[in-house]
């Protein structure tokens, strides 16, 4: 898995690029992210108005990721929404409700954009 971040119109993606499959792969999303979390969101300099992470080819999901997200929506309470450029990705989300908690959306990959 490849994460980065980009910028566009005051939102700041977290973009997560690549599957989910094995138990070890989801060890490695929670910890990127987790650490992304802790530069870009838990900093006290923030130039957005609002995060997303963003799940960039990242179909098959598993579980355990699902879950983690879930974690630090209910639990850790971070405000954010979830983009995905995969309609597989997206129909599934919409199938476990995701789109009851978050605003789920389909969109394009936000690094090919110059940031505002």
């Amino acid at each position: 898995m490849q994460f980065s971040t980009a910028k566009r119109n005051d939102i700041l993606y977290l973009c997560c690029e690549g599957r989910v499959k094995t138990y070890e792969e989801y060890l490695e999303f929670a910890h990127k992210l987790d650490g992304l979390i802790a530069e870009h969101i838990d900093s006290s300099e923030k130039s957005f108005s609002s995060w997303r992470i963003m799940l960039l080819d990242a179909f098959p999901f598993n579980t355990y990721a699902l879950g983690h997200l879930l974690r630090l929506k209910l639990y850790n309470n971070y405000d954010f929404t979830l983009a995905t450029n995969d309609y597989h990705l997206l129909e599934l989300l919409e199938s476990v409700e995701f789109s009851t908690m978050f605003s789920v959306s389909i969109e394009h990959d936000p690094r090919v954009y110059k940031s505002t």
